[in-house]
């Protein structure tokens, strides 16, 4: 890589500049131009963001070469193209910590992580379920969540749609748990159980993502998804408790069944009960809260409204850069201290 140009982000990229970076490569698809001649489709991510790249020459000796969910050196033209910056690849090379490490290589700068910190947000959890009453709850959540502790705290909650950071799954859940524990209160819920099926209702996901670098989908994950394995996970470990309630345990698998909401996003059961209802809108929130941020920190053209280039559709307004990102940037969990 050309050392004269400095090392750059995605978030700095502008167009019609050439940059050098090390980024993540995301996935790589091997094409043909109308002509017949081979090129390569890339998508690179870092911690401030995704872009897509071409690279022209020499796509077909360069495939083998490079591997999904691995670290590149790239150095590339920015161009922009239908509105949205785009990366003309140069040079991509293979990278690896300890040959580049003097070169200014460090995983760090590439895998995307939550800007809160994974030991605060982890002690919020478990104090959450300390603080329980309901003891069968507490064993299923001990079985599943504090069991779990080493993957909850580095996983994704998703491929890229929300919370696709490294400690985002654990994030999501305490945004939820934030709102949903104050919900419970005020619509006089089962606390408890508003708590587990929000801790729960995701767990499928630590089998479906195979989390990072790479942080894609398992064959368990394309084969049957997340609701299904995360109710096989919920029934095998309720099934070790002995005398589980036959109630709270049905209440328990209809929360994992319905938490999508409805049909058409893969939910085999609509909210059957005011506690499931208010998880599927608790994580539909979440999660849309989190896209529309991300959206809005990830454009890179100027003036106050992004394209209409985004999962909404609509252009989205930015005021200014300094008052927005991805996530805040206090790293309190105390809802009271705006999370």
């Amino acid at each position: 890589m050309n050392r004269n140009i400095p090392l750059s982000t995605i978030g700095t990229f502008k167009a019609n500049e050439e940059v050098r970076a090390y980024l993540l490569l995301k996935e790589k698809h091997l094409r043909l131009t109308r002509d017949g001649k081979p090129y390569l489709d890339v998508i690179l991510t870092d911690r401030s963001g995704t872009i897509i790249g071409k690279i022209w020459e020499h796509a077909g000796e360069i495939e083998p070469m490079i591997e999904t969910g691995s670290a590149v050196g790239v150095r590339a033209l920015v161009e922009e193209f239908r509105g949205k910056r785009q990366l003309n690849i140069t040079r991509i090379v293979p990278v690896n910590e300890e040959d580049f490490a003097s070169k200014g290589f460090s995983w760090e700068l590439i895998l995307p992580q939550s800007s809160k910190n994974p030991d605060r947000m982890w002690k919020f959890i478990e104090k959450t379920i300390n603080k329980m009453n309901n003891d069968w709850l507490k064993k299923l959540l001990s079985l599943l969540i504090i069991d779990n502790r080493a993957k909850i705290l580095k996983h994704p909650a998703s491929l890229r749609l929300h919370h696709a950071t490294m400690g985002g799954f654990l994030e999501h859940l305490v945004y939820m748990l934030n709102l949903g524990t104050y919900a419970a209160k005020q619509y006089e819920l089962d606390a408890d159980l508003v708590i587990a099926g929000i801790l729960l209702h995701d767990i499928g996901k630590l089998d479906e993502l195979s989390g990072y670098p790479n942080n894609i989908y398992t064959h368990e994950g394309n084969f049957l998804g997340h609701v299904v394995l995360g109710y096989h996970l919920v029934d095998k470990a309720i099934a070790s408790i002995p005398d589980f309630p036959e109630e709270l345990a049905l209440k328990m698998k209809h929360i994992l069944l319905s938490h999508q909401g409805t049909y058409e996003f893969q939910s085999p059961k609509k909210p059957a009960f005011p506690e499931a209802l208010l998880i599927h809108y608790l994580d539909e929130m979440d999660a849309r809260m989190d896209m529309m941020k991300t959206a809005i920190s990830q454009e890179l053209d100027e003036g106050e409204w992004t394209s209409m280039n985004n999962y909404f559709h609509v252009p989205l307004y930015k005021p200014a850069k300094e008052s927005h990102g991805t996530h805040p940037k206090d790293d309190q969990t105390d809802p009271r201290k705006k999370p």
